[in-house]
């Protein structure tokens, strides 16, 4: 089975030992690199879907981890009790149906001792959302497969932490980090960002403007962390 970056750059957020619950595991790729690489030895991976459900389970079965990983149909965190992990990995989803995960199961959500997302989208809204319920970004990345990059995000509990625009546009940590993965990522998004910029110049409507405003805002957010 191969692994691709982005799932070698998740797996490398979790310490060795922890128990992990991967929140739709889709083909279980995940949990068993974890089980296989000795990082983790109980995995809990769960799929809201009976196709994906079952690939995982063809999978786990295949490489006869059945005793390290426990499969769950079920949606979100539903299938997981507090305490039974200690860290959660949703990745692969977009921000708004992450942020719908874990505000749905906040109790359960707020007992792992830390979460590792991977949104495919909107970012920002991830970002404000998880700081407007308490939550702190600890650590960031950017994993590149292919053509494609790929946001990591470590987050845990910890009350009520100050945040500013950029933090929420760009990434409280990654705003710091001067990798050749997160400068090549954040080159890649600035001129993403002219292109639609230009193509909105000369449109008139309030939705129109209101969109310029905000794709500007994270342009001179980008170019700020650039200097």
């Amino acid at each position: 089975m191969r692994h691709g970056n982005r799932l070698v750059s998740i797996a490398a957020k979790i310490e060795k030992g922890m128990a992990v619950a991967d929140i739709g595991t889709d083909h279980a790729q995940l949990p068993i690199y974890l089980v296989t690489e000795g990082i983790s030895k109980r995995v809990i991976a769960t799929d809201i879907i009976t196709g994906p459900y079952e690939r995982a389970r063809e999978n786990i079965e295949k490489f006869c981890l059945q005793d390290f990983i426990q499969l769950r149909l079920g949606p979100g965190l539903t299938p997981i009790k507090a305490g039974e992990a200690d860290v959660a990995v949703i990745a692969g989803m977009g921000g708004l149906t992450i942020i719908n995960i874990i505000d749905e199961s906040r109790d359960i959500a707020d007992s792992f001792k830390k979460l590792i997302l991977q949104p495919m989208r909107h970012q920002a809204k991830l970002r404000e959302f998880l700081f407007s319920i308490g939550y702190q970004i600890t650590d960031e990345d950017v994993a590149v497969e292919g053509n494609r990059f790929y946001e990591i995000m470590v987050v845990q509990k910890a009350g009520e932490v100050p945040f500013d625009e950029i933090d929420v546009l760009v990434g409280p940590v990654l705003r710091h980090k001067k990798t050749p993965e997160v400068y090549k990522y954040f080159c890649s998004r600035i001129e993403k960002l002219q292109a639609i910029i230009r193509a909105l110049d000369t449109v008139s409507s309030p939705a129109g403007k209101k969109s310029l405003l905000e794709l500007s805002k994270e342009f001179q957010a980008l170019k700020e962390v650039m200097k």
